[in-house]
């Protein structure tokens, strides 16, 4: 039980995510594709960095479906799986028209370079 607890502290909570991405929609913080555009992506998997946190964002159809995985700056990481269980999945917590506004800003966002290769740790 100690074990999951202390997993726990190191997980990002879907409503963390959340935010940040409303953040983003305020303008509070830049977004930036990671490798290739949004647009290029089409479906599948696009990588975003936003104020110093890395996403996998599922891009379906240039729609914003969900988010897979999640790193925080601190080094805590979340993923799809962890929030579906949780009914806290980031893109589920937002209103629809705040997911086709980050479209839209997702769609502008300046490509940079990848993300360093993820831990591969347990």
């Amino acid at each position: 039980m100690a074990e999951s607890a202390e997993r726990g502290a190191d997980l990002i909570p879907g409503d963390e995510i959340a935010e940040l991405l409303r953040k983003v929609l305020r303008r509070e913080v830049k977004i930036a594709a990671v490798g290739c555009s949004w647009c290029d992506t089409y479906a599948g998997n696009a990588e975003v960095r936003i104020g110093g946190y890395e996403l996998v964002v599922f891009n379906d159809c240039n729609q914003v479906d969900y988010i897979d995985w999640a790193k925080a700056p601190d080094g805590r990481e979340g993923t799809f799986e962890q929030w579906d269980i949780e009914r806290t999945e980031p893109i589920s917590l937002l209103g629809e028209h705040e997911q086709t506004l980050l479209e839209y800003y997702f769609e502008r966002a300046p490509v940079v370079d990848e993300f360093p290769p993820r831990s591969t740790a347990s």
